[in-house]
């Protein structure tokens, strides 16, 4: 028995380097560690505003995309966006086991050509990812010209049970609809 599970570890290790440090947060039930807390304020599986945290699958930081010209990966498939954009370091996305898909994006702008620092797309959306296969994505909501976005929706359908190497990706949704084949930001750091 001990084999498998080492097998298993390892293949989620590799996966994880390979997707650019998405996290398994939380992997288990018990939600913070050290004894009685952590250093991000969580205590007994319970964040700083009492909610149960226990149940999260992905909790990363988000990135902005990079062109393919300028070293932007393709990932799982999906090409960065056709221009190179930056994001606020407090962006962050966190998807639990029952679909809850929560992403806060501040200021993500151009990082190149005439609309530097500014974002033209007028909404977005975000697509799960586990084992590398999209599992779901979100309605398009408002994406601010400063960049800002909020997200908070359930996925029709809740990801696998184990979700390995689960990740984000923020699509543009210029016309209301989510172009699920560019990403113009991702889960990692």
């Amino acid at each position: 028995m001990r084999a498998p599970r080492r097998l298993i570890v390892t293949i989620a290790a590799g996966a994880l380097a390979v997707a650019g440090g998405s996290t398994l947060a939380d992997a288990h039930d018990g939600g913070g560690h050290n004894g009685g807390g952590d250093h991000h304020g969580k205590r007994h599986g319970r964040d700083d505003r009492g909610k149960h945290n226990g149940n999260a699958i992905l909790r990363s930081a988000l990135f902005g995309s990079k062109t393919t010209a300028h070293g932007g990966p393709t990932l799982f498939g999906v090409a960065p966006g056709g221009i190179d954009w930056t994001i606020n370091a407090k962006s962050k996305a966190k998807v639990s086991r029952d679909g809850r898909v929560r992403v806060r994006i501040k200021g993500l702008v151009f990082a190149e050509g005439p609309n530097v620092g500014k974002n033209t797309v007028p909404q977005l959306a975000a697509t799960v990812y586990c084992g590398g296969a999209a599992v779901g994505t979100t309605k398009a909501v408002p994406f601010s010209p400063e960049g800002d976005a909020r997200i908070d929706e359930t996925l029709a359908t809740a990801p696998p049970s184990p979700c390995l190497v689960p990740a984000v990706l923020i699509n543009p949704a210029p016309t209301g609809t989510p172009v699920t084949g560019t990403y113009i930001a991702a889960s990692g750091a």
